[in-house]
């Protein structure tokens, strides 16, 4: 099958200008629209300019993939507003079967790696959100206490609709609400929040060597949260 091409670039200078109710980018003086055709208005100028580098930084062709802060804010503008509760229950859901509460038994090395990765950030969780969750040993899911699973759902829906956006995607990239949360409130960094998540995997390439296949997938996930953090700490600019 014949993937469609990329288009091409339309434009020489991509920038930032004020506007009414924000900020936006002008491509050659134009203002983008969304993909709902809504008028792409951001929060700051911090913002504008991190979307605006992106658009910069295309070649001949402009590649989507290679944009997630743009896609991140056509979601916010195109989306928050008519699927939050859907959002803030994806969260919730995902809390049920966290990645941080399922450990590896054995070999000790990866049980020490996990523990160090994952329970300063449930410690975090638990003391700023009241979001206590169990952890196991075993594979087969266990359920969390309904009370930490309120709270979370408490913190979750104090998000305006550009938090809540980076959160829900970093949550489904991560497999963690925890995870997210600690990335949307600034605790980590994107690349801390991709290396927590890769924990058993970055075990495994120490001692049997990196798939290549499975690395280059593993980078664009990166990417993606290392824009989130981007994108959290321009909000808060």
């Amino acid at each position: 099958m014949t993937l469609p091409a990329h288009p091409k670039r339309f434009y020489k200078i991509a920038s930032t200008l004020e506007t009414e109710g924000g900020f936006s980018i002008s491509l050659d003086g134009r203002i983008p629209k969304t993909p709902a055709k809504a008028s792409l208005v951001l929060p700051n100028l911090a913002v504008a300019r991190l979307v605006a580098a992106e658009w910069a930084a295309q070649g001949e062709t402009v590649i989507p993939a290679t944009m997630p802060l743009t896609r991140l804010v056509n979601v916010a503008i195109d989306r928050a507003s008519l699927t939050r509760d859907a959002m803030i229950d994806e969260v919730v859901k995902y809390a049920g079967t966290d990645l941080v509460c399922y450990r590896a038994p054995t070999p000790k090395t990866l049980v020490a790696a996990q523990a160090a990765a994952w329970n300063p950030l449930m410690d975090w969780a638990a003391a700023t959100h009241s979001v206590a969750l169990d952890i196991t040993f075993d594979p087969m899911a266990i359920p969390q206490p309904a009370a930490s699973l309120v709270a979370l759902r408490a913190a979750v829906e104090r998000y305006d609709n550009w938090h809540l956006t980076a959160l829900a995607f970093a949550n489904g990239l991560a497999g963690s609400a925890i995870v997210a949360l600690a990335l949307v409130d600034r605790l980590i960094d994107g690349e801390t929040a991709f290396q927590a998540i890769r924990v058993e995997e970055n075990w495994q390439a120490a001692r049997w060597g990196a798939d290549p296949d499975e690395e280059h997938v593993a980078n664009a996930r990166r990417l993606d949260l290392v824009a989130v953090g981007d994108l959290v700490g321009a909000l808060r600019q």
